[in-house]
């Protein structure tokens, strides 16, 4: 069995994409690209860039691919062009159910009178060649109730390995998606960070401090995670992840990113260094006492409910 880190905002691209190829199939989760957002350290042209460089890897990936995964629509997880995924065996998140507005009108784009093995994959499992796939039901990507709708999430057990693709869970922020990974005893998980980039204009500090704990709930209990996607696009990472990193380390389990598990440091911090800060220019590490005290505020504010733990 191979694994292949396909593209990953650690690499400077909004993406998501794995690849895992065992002796007689090869499986290709949420093979989408979108260009990084205006805090990346980079230049506009730079990210431009870089999003038509992995596009053209992915659309490669794609053709090469036997199944193809699309755990929901935004387009930095799937290539919305039809003609791609001629012929394969298509694995996607349900068109017609716990699917929002806009991400309804692309699948129906998508899989329109494509010629292609479509199944639904929401809540089902499959054995293809060997390799068993089995997904969540549709899980809320970020928040509770959020406008942004549903995704689902991706167990591949092949070989005697079983690897988990969290999708767009935000962390995860809630309690009941963490527990679900957990569940499932990953021996290798990519995990979406939470969208950092995004606090005091669409996400709030009360919310990070539920994603990170979280986090740390499930690095203790699985050995190898990539932690990478929407956290991927702040500099101040490794300061607001704190906790994750130190219960990781003291577990003697790994938490890297992507671009670190090919030993590349992640560009938003190369970016960092080089052009220096965009929208962030002082901060601090957050401890667990700052995570609870966020929490507690919230409480006090009816915005959660109580005995978070």
């Amino acid at each position: 069995m191979r694994v292949e880190l396909i593209a990953f905002d650690s690499y400077g691209v909004k993406s998501s994409c794995v690849k895992i190829t065992s002796e007689d199939t090869s499986v290709l989760i949420d093979p989408g690209v979108a260009f990084e957002a205006g805090s990346f350290p980079w230049s506009l042209p730079k990210r431009l860039a870089m999003e038509a460089r992995y596009s053209r890897t992915i659309e490669k990936h794609i053709r090469e691919s036997d199944v193809i995964v699309l755990s929901h629509y935004h387009y930095d997880h799937h290539i919305p062009s039809p003609s791609l995924y001629k012929n394969k065996v298509l694995l996607v998140k349900d068109p017609e159910n716990k699917i929002n507005r806009s991400q309804k009108s692309r699948a129906r784009s998508l899989l329109s009178g494509l010629k292609a093995d479509v199944r639904i994959a929401d809540g089902n499992e499959y054995e293809i060649n060997g390799i068993r796939l089995r997904f969540s039901d549709p899980a809320w990507h970020g928040v509770p109730g959020t406008k942004l709708g549903w995704v689902i999430m991706t167990t591949l057990e092949t070989e005697g390995v079983r690897i988990l693709h969290s999708s767009d869970v935000d962390g995860p922020v809630s309690e009941e998606q963490a527990e679900y990974i957990i569940k499932q005893k990953p021996d290798l998980l990519f995990l979406d960070g939470f969208p950092t980039y995004l606090l005091g204009y669409l996400t709030s500090y009360y919310n990070l401090a539920r994603a990170v704990l979280n986090t740390e709930r499930i690095v203790k209990k699985v050995e190898k995670t990539i932690l990478d996607h929407h956290l991927l696009r702040d500099y101040r990472y490794p300061d607001l992840y704190k906790v994750v990193y130190e219960t990781a380390a003291k577990k003697g389990y790994i938490v890297r990113t992507a671009a670190e598990e090919l030993g590349k440091e992640p560009a938003v911090l190369s970016a960092y260094k080089k052009n220096g800060p965009t929208k962030w220019t002082e901060w601090s590490s957050l401890t667990r006492e700052d995570l609870q005290g966020f929490i507690e505020r919230a409480e006090e504010k009816n915005l959660l409910k109580r005995g978070f733990g």
